[in-house]
């Protein structure tokens, strides 16, 4: 996707009872696929730090490296031309500097993109899970992240999206997208099992080339134990500059 999206996000998944890894390369605005899993066990200390009945852990990677977006995937549809109308003042940005958030926060409006594009919406909630990001804000790493997708990409942000069952029904997510900076990064079709009172903890990485603030979201599709649909778009995280 090196010469097609804005931007680079790296989330990464492990699980403490059955592990899994997924690495995903993602162009903003087009879907990548997801690669193959692999099962690995996740360190006795994730228990202690959600504290329900059952941990999973999973480990996902994505990521941008153009600034520019292909015309065909972000090009606005045709609206009819309004009548002249004041220009809106607008608040300069402040200049950036090291750990600078993006701006302005919250987000306004995604930009509108071609259709049959995913769109990301507001960080949403469901009665039968609750989310956190932790850190948020995210503070730049440099870490490099072991991947030949990533190895151009020395700007990284590591962090955690836990997701905690409400109730005593099992959820199983099927499908995630991921937005950065409002733009359609990618889509993860690896399944997660949400075990009934039990929790998930998606480690979270992103690479880019771009020494900027940014901000990410990822919005959860999958069913109940019962067979109803349940859909949730987690937290926006601000990835702080350089």
């Amino acid at each position: 996707m090196s010469s097609r999206s804005p931007r680079f996000i790296a989330p990464l998944v492990v699980l403490s009872l059955a592990g899994l890894v997924v690495a995903s390369c993602s162009q903003e605005g087009a879907p990548t696929t997801p690669s193959a899993l692999t099962s690995s066990t996740a360190s006795p200390s994730t228990t202690a730090l959600a504290q329900p009945s059952a941990v999973t852990e999973y480990w996902v990677t994505l990521f941008d490296d153009s600034e520019g977006s292909p015309a065909a995937v972000f090009a606005l549809e045709p609206t009819p031309v309004p009548a002249p109308e004041p220009a809106p003042v607008a608040l300069p940005a402040p200049p950036i500097i090291s750990g600078s958030a993006p701006f302005p926060w919250p987000p306004g409006p995604p930009p509108r993109a071609a259709l049959g594009v995913p769109m990301p919406t507001p960080p949403s909630t469901h009665f039968r899970l609750r989310m956190k990001v932790d850190p948020e804000p995210v503070v730049h790493s440099g870490t490099p992240v072991p991947l030949y997708g990533c190895r151009d990409l020395p700007y990284t942000w590591y962090y955690d999206q836990y997701i905690y069952a409400e109730t005593g029904v099992p959820v199983t997510f099927t499908e995630r997208e991921n937005f950065f900076d409002a733009r359609f990064s990618s889509k993860n079709t690896a399944t997660i099992e949400l075990a009934g009172n039990g929790a998930v903890i998606l480690h979270t990485r992103w690479c880019s080339a771009f020494p900027k603030p940014h901000y990410t979201q990822t919005r959860f599709t999958g069913k109940d134990e019962y067979g109803d649909t349940i859909t949730i778009s987690g937290p926006w995280v601000r990835l702080l500059a350089p």
